[in-house]
């Protein structure tokens, strides 16, 4: 019997052990004959440079690593699953034992957890459509009142997979949840899940107990299912069904063909890769009070250009001229739908609360590709305006939609929709 693939197996992870290993081949090569480093001396710095990149490799192992441990308890790792956590969940694991880890895990589900896991809901339609309920309960889980969360949420996720598989749902004997090249949806993870948490229960039980089994749940038999470590599991359970639904959307659920790679090409992306580490060690972050212009109110055009709070600006007087069309062209986007199809959630989206007015307050360029641009907008109240902030986050991409340091040409901010999430789903401003 053949053992199963781990998700280190995965394409992406496997290919870049593979180039690990044939750079390595090389490197040996290479110090076994002297006389190379006359002839090519660039090469000592790459080899240098690799060394670095494989120990900050092993972060690769750490996915199954969790999944070893954890997955039998109801935890499984995810793409956005902090790496921190689940690397620090590991080491209290073996140095502390299972329950200090499960509860370190279960801690780490906190408000700042939910806040940016319930935000990223907004990249896919389904998830997006649950919003209000995912918001009340996280009002309930910050509450403390776990026998209300817990129903929801499980049956929020067996909803959720089945509108996405176009199927059924995560608790059905015939689920698909895998993907390929996907950490959440490898065998290990999403699938191992759904059997775990669909197991029989044909007692009714009054000890409280640590695994969310829905059936023992929604039928009334687990009396004592209203605790923490339950509810964080299922609030994890679902950021990971977010993830498999992300790798959907991107067509993962088949194998894409395999891309050969050449020496000529590993050692031009080496060199691709020094020239934008020369680009992070000369970008300087800049500080709010060498700013002359903040705060900025009014015209956008009065911004400069290529910057994040000039494409902010940009992006909310589009939104009080209610032009759909660019604000959805300024969004950032993880689906290739129609810009049709983005207009008009665009317009769903933004066009039930429009701002009179807008000022851009303060900046903060968190990294080479990502700013935070703090603006106060103004809207119509009853009886007097009413202010509202939000940090906007932007991102700088080229036409890939990869990530890029802001320096480079040809790229443009991408505004994340998730900042705007107070003001465009509460109830009332």
């Amino acid at each position: 019997m053949s053992n199963p693939k781990k998700i280190i197996d995965n394409p992406t992870s496997a290919e870049l052990l593979k180039q690990f290993e044939a750079f390595e081949s090389l490197n040996a090569l290479f110090r076994a004959f002297p006389f190379a480093r006359h002839l090519f001396p660039s090469l000592e710095q790459a080899f240098n440079e690799f060394k670095k990149i494989k120990k900050q490799a092993e972060i690769l192992k750490a996915p199954d690593r969790f999944n070893e441990r954890f997955a039998s308890l109801g935890w499984i790792a995810y793409e956005s699953m902090s790496m921190e956590v689940m690397q620090e969940a590991i080491r209290v694991y073996d140095t502390d034992g299972k329950d200090a880890a499960e509860q370190f895990l279960a801690d780490s589900y906190d408000a700042d957890c939910l806040e940016w896991g319930i935000r990223w809901f907004n990249g896919n339609k389904e998830f997006r459509r649950r919003m209000r309920l995912a918001e009340l309960a996280r009002e309930d889980y910050l509450a403390g009142r776990y026998h209300a969360c817990v129903p929801l949420l499980l049956s929020m996720l067996d909803g959720l997979v089945n509108d996405v598989s176009k199927h059924v749902g995560f608790f059905a004997e015939s689920t698909d949840v895998t993907a390929w090249d996907c950490i959440a949806a490898h065998e290990s993870g999403l699938q191992a899940l759904s059997a775990l948490m669909t197991k029989g229960r044909n007692k009714t039980n009054e000890d409280p107990i640590s695994i969310p089994f829905r059936h023992g749940i929604l039928h009334g038999r687990e009396l004592a299912f209203d605790n923490k470590l339950v509810a964080a599991k299922v609030w994890a359970a679902l950021f990971a069904a977010r993830d498999w639904a992300v790798a959907l959307a991107n067509g993962k659920k088949i194998p894409r063909p395999k891309e050969e790679k050449s020496w000529p090409g590993i050692f031009a992306q080496l060199s691709e890769n020094r020239r934008q580490k020369n680009l992070l060690e000369e970008r300087r972050p800049r500080n709010n009070e060498e700013i002359p212009y903040l705060p900025h109110e009014g015209d956008a055009s009065h911004l400069p250009l290529g910057t994040p709070e000039r494409a902010v600006a940009e992006f909310i007087e589009n939104w009080i001229a209610n032009r759909y069309g660019l604000i959805a062209k300024s969004l950032l986007y993880f689906t290739d739908d129609s810009l049709g199809k983005k207009s008009g959630r665009a317009k769903e989206d933004f066009g039930r609360r429009v701002p009179t007015s807008y000022k851009v307050i303060s900046i903060e360029d968190q990294a080479a590709a990502v700013s935070h641009v703090e603006v106060e907008l103004m809207f119509e109240g009853e009886g007097e305006p009413i202010s509202k902030q939000a940090s906007v986050r932007a991102i700088y991409q080229d036409a890939d939609n990869d990530a890029m340091v802001r320096t480079e040409p040809y790229g443009s901010w991408k505004i994340v929709q998730n900042s705007f999430t107070d003001i465009l789903y509460e109830i009332r401003l």
